[in-house]
């Protein structure tokens, strides 16, 4: 089947940005004239239905689409707030759209945002990095859009997020500070842009202390579930040899380490320590208090409110890049 011509097709041929090409189309903003013929003639040529894939943004709407793959991880939710409060302030009320197992074709969020009316997009989303790729890049141009934590690397899209690579290597140099070497390491699958950046963070210090590897210590979940995470670590625990700490990329799955370490009668932290990742409430409620990455939720849905209503108001904004600090957050399970 033949591939499906892109504004950003006809931007990269043209050599401009997607954002003109979209005010070519529409014909509602000017553009120099040598610019419109030479995207004119490259829309003719590459066969772009002009009139069927009519722009999608309305800036006399009031609405903003934030796209999330599932609302049960308890990280989404101060970050749900920060983006409600922005849009709030701003004038705008917001949509929330959940995406797991469906809506990963561009045509399925074109139907959405022509049928609602959509000012801007905020994908606080952990599709596979190739599905937010695609559906972006066609996207673009088009109706604002905004990353939120996770995003496309070497985009032109603006995103608000973290270093993920140098927020694990901080659990893990504090881990072999205290000497642990037999580290289970607990992670979502490697599809996604946060996961595979903090998998090689933490493969990048081990090898810089010259520490190998245990492959069977590296555990890569569909999902982040506790029922799977507590299922995956207790399986890992009835082996002769244990690990005597568990990093976790997340504090779902961190908790679910506790409660199996606690069921196979590991004491923590005596023999096993146990780092999260997100500094959920739950974290600082249990006993033993567990030790965490915190990173800034509800900063991060702020400064993308922030960010969308800036391109809504002004599309030839320039792309912003936000990366926010993470701290390491020391509790019992630690200690």
């Amino acid at each position: 089947m033949k591939n499906k011509v892109t504004i950003k097709d006809i931007a990269d041929k043209a050599g401009v940005s997607t954002a003109t090409v979209s005010r070519v189309i529409s014909g509602k903003d000017k553009v120099k004239e040598e610019t419109k013929q030479l995207v004119n003639e490259i829309i003719k040529n590459m066969g772009y239905d002009a009139n069927k894939k009519h722009s999608l943004s309305y800036q006399s709407s009031k609405a903003i689409l934030i796209c999330v793959t599932e609302l049960v991880n308890p990280f989404i939710v101060p970050v749900l707030e920060g983006i409600q409060n922005s849009s709030r302030k701003n004038g705008y009320y917001t949509m929330i759209l959940q995406t797991k197992d469906s809506y990963t074709e561009f045509s399925e969020y074109e139907q959405v945002l022509k049928e609602q009316h959509i000012a801007g997009v905020i994908f606080l989303s952990s599709m596979t990095g190739q599905q937010l790729k695609s559906i972006t890049e066609q996207l673009n141009g088009r109706v604002p859009i905004v990353f939120c934590s996770e995003y496309v690397e070497n985009s032109d899209i603006s995103l608000v997020g973290i270093n993920d690579i140098e927020a694990i290597q901080k659990s893990t140099s504090y881990l072999l500070a205290q000497g642990k070497r037999k580290i289970l390491f607990v992670n979502s699958t490697r599809n996604h842009n946060y996961a595979r950046n903090r998998e090689k963070g933490y493969r990048d210090l081990m090898k810089t202390h010259n520490i190998s590897i245990n492959e069977d210590y590296v555990i890569h979940l569909p999902s982040v579930n506790y029922a799977l995470a507590y299922s995956a670590v207790s399986n890992i625990l009835k082996q002769q040899e244990q690990p005597d700490a568990i990093l976790c990329t997340s504090d779902v799955y961190a908790v679910a380490a506790l409660k199996a370490c606690q069921k196979a009668g590991i004491r923590v932290p005596e023999d096993c320590a146990i780092i999260g990742f997100d500094n959920i409430e739950l974290t600082n409620m249990l006993h033993p208090s567990i030790t965490t990455i915190e990173q800034p939720t509800y900063q991060l849905g702020y400064q993308a409110g922030e960010i969308l209503h800036g391109k809504i108001v002004n599309p030839d904004a320039k792309v912003k890049r936000i990366i926010l600090d993470t701290e390491l957050i020391v509790r019992d399970s630690t200690k």
